[in-house]
């Protein structure tokens, strides 16, 4: 009797196990395979988004798949959006923060703002990799072409450095900005592997069980900062760790894109000067930086100087997120998704409740 049901329970989980894998199959070759559905246009030396683009996107692995729309001129808006000449233009450039990688258009700090501000009209230029580089060569674009916005925000990531070391390069003769080599092209065109391809979802369940089980040590340990380690990445180590433990920044990398990012905001200064445009620069932190300082680099000083310098208004929203740390235990769960330095829905509200308060509470226009 015990025989035939240990062997009827083997059976019967063969039976499942082999159903679960065709049933992974045909689904990680239909539902969850993404492959040309991407809205982000990697191009053998220039990234941009595709225009009039419906489609979704997971820009790593540990975010969310989202629905992505774009209008006419290739930037992100919600589904509905249907824009206005009549309002008063906002010009958004950042990276892929400001994107809203791994949201809801609507849940992202500028569908907030959007919806917040039916006065203005906003412009999110904001793509994966963005930098001030990329930055001026679109806001030069818009003048030429007699688009002039009310105001500027310029959210300047700590992963400019390295994007501006690394992605863009110079606009050549003709005017156009190239990148510098064809690497993110290449890699968006490489075939996954076999199990990549067609375990997908066995993958997907595989990740969930991890992190559930990583969130109960966490809470079973003890749920304090302490007891948490928090992913540290190149692209803000440098504030926290010595220059030359990071590659990338070594021989004279880092001074490189620095000095890049401080001519390329001089010029943008310059020009929203000359247009009688309101600039503001904007910094926010990544989860590393608020767990381990900035004991090498400061990057809010470095921020603050170089806004007084070329005369912008500047919006430093560190200290709201160094106190939500302080109040709050699980502030990495809440404000970051696990193992990425993206902001969840909460940090996105949280950033653009410091922009709501610094910008358009005090808006007179």
């Amino acid at each position: 009797m015990i025989k035939k049901f240990n062997k009827l329970i083997i059976e019967n989980f063969i039976i499942f196990l082999v159903s679960f894998l065709l049933i992974d199959l045909i689904i990680s070759n239909t539902v969850l395979n993404l492959r040309g559905k991407s809205c982000t246009n990697y191009k053998k030396d220039f990234i941009e988004l595709k225009k009039n683009c419906n489609g979704k996107e997971k820009i790593k692995s540990y975010l969310p798949t989202v629905n992505i729309y774009t209008d006419s001129k290739g930037l992100r808006i919600s589904k509905e959006h249907n824009r206005s000449s009549k309002k008063d233009k906002i010009f958004v450039y950042g990276s892929s923060f400001i994107y809203g990688a791994g949201l809801r258009y609507e849940k992202t700090t500028i569908g907030i703002l959007e919806k917040e501000n039916n006065k203005y009209e906003f412009f999110n230029f904001s793509i994966p990799y963005g930098s001030p580089t990329f930055h001026l060569y679109n806001l030069k674009k818009n003048i030429k072409n007699n688009e002039k916005p009310k105001k500027i925000l310029l959210i300047l990531s700590l992963s400019d450095i390295l994007s501006e070391i690394d992605i863009w390069g110079n606009v050549d003769k003709s005017g156009t900005l190239k990148t510098k080599t064809d690497v993110l092209f290449l890699k968006s065109k490489e075939k996954e592997v076999f199990y990549k391809r067609n375990f997908r979802l066995s993958r997907l369940v595989a990740n969930k069980i991890n992190v559930f089980f990583k969130q109960l040590k966490s809470r079973t340990i003890n749920d304090n900062i302490d007891s948490k380690k928090i992913r540290t990445t190149i692209q803000a180590g440098f504030t926290y760790s010595k220059i030359d433990q990071h590659p990338p920044y070594s021989n004279g990398g880092f001074n490189y894109g620095l000095n890049k990012i401080k001519s390329q905001i001089k010029e943008m200064t310059q020009v929203a000067a000359k247009e009688n445009i309101d600039f503001n620069l904007i910094i926010f932190p990544f989860a590393d930086t608020i767990a381990y300082g900035q004991e090498n680099f400061n990057w809010e000083n470095f921020a603050k100087d170089l806004c007084n310098i070329e005369n912008c208004n500047f919006i430093n929203t560190f200290k709201i997120f160094q106190n939500f740390q302080k109040n709050n235990d699980d502030w990495y769960e809440k404000l970051f998704f696990r193992g990425d330095e993206h902001f969840t829905e909460l940090g996105h509200e949280i950033f653009t409740e410091a922009l709501t308060e610094q910008i358009f509470k005090t808006d007179t226009l």
